[in-house]
């Protein structure tokens, strides 16, 4: 069996760091939480999390990634549908002048969502609930598909507002 010297085996560790996706430089994770959308549905969730340049800053290609984690099944990850991106789960974005991302949820595009980096440097979706600025942490959409298409009874957005750090709630209902 051949000997790799220390500096050589230290670039083959690096190289399959980064083959798996992690950044060895300064443990910048490619893609930070911001939120879920839960439903009432089943057990499946839609996570969104900001997408991270190698600058640690927001990509400004694509700022955003959506995916399920299907909880009802076996757990795994799946990537939205092209309709779910098109009529539910997708989003438009778009750079503020102070470089903050503003994004508009296709399902939910009466309110703005302001994704920010903290002092602390985590990013977080800012988001309006009960008139308040709250770090949005859960989306809850209950509904039913009896009909042809399914019918949305009510929305609850859930966070924590920015002012004092309460738990604040809001139900939407169309």
């Amino acid at each position: 069996m051949e000997r790799v010297p220390v500096t050589r085996r230290a670039l083959l560790v690096g190289a399959a760091l980064v083959g798996f996706g992690l950044d060895a430089r300064a443990g910048i994770a490619p893609n930070v939480p911001l939120f879920v959308i839960t439903r009432s549905k089943n057990a499946n969730v839609v996570h969104y999390e900001a997408h991270l340049a190698p600058s640690g800053a927001l990509d400004v290609a694509h700022p955003l990634v959506a995916y399920w984690v299907m909880r009802a099944e076996d757990g795994r990850r799946e990537g939205l549908t092209f309709w779910e991106e098109k009529l539910a789960y997708g989003w438009s974005a778009s750079f503020d002048a102070r470089g903050e991302l503003l994004v508009r949820l296709r399902a939910f595009a009466g309110r703005e969502l302001r994704v920010f980096r903290e002092k602390t440097g985590q990013f977080r979706a800012l988001a309006c609930i009960v008139g308040r600025p709250a770090v949005l942490e859960r989306i809850h959409v209950a509904s039913d598909d009896r009909g042809l298409t399914p019918t949305v009874h009510y929305v609850d957005l859930f966070g924590t507002a920015r002012g004092d750090g309460r738990r604040v709630t809001e139900r939407i209902v169309p």
